[in-house]
């Protein structure tokens, strides 16, 4: 674990009903070591999350989280 860090998140959703709804996203903002969220809407989303420590990026990842309507 890195001491004395912040820790942020980017959820982007896009794909056809995000741009429908105007609701494409993809800002970053600052948050605690878990992030949930509850999806709106089917599509193509990703979720990336960055360290930073003394104001530089010292870790990030990225995840795809496709979601669809299962029938």
């Amino acid at each position: 674990m890195i001491k004395d860090h912040e820790i942020y998140w980017k959820v982007l959703n896009r794909g056809e009903e995000a741009f429908r709804r105007n609701e494409v996203r993809g800002e970053i903002f600052k948050g605690k070591e878990k992030h949930t969220e509850y999806t709106k809407f089917n599509g193509s989303h990703i979720v990336e999350c960055y360290i930073i420590k003394d104001k530089i990026v010292v870790a990030r990842d990225k995840i795809k989280v496709p979601i669809s309507q299962h029938k």
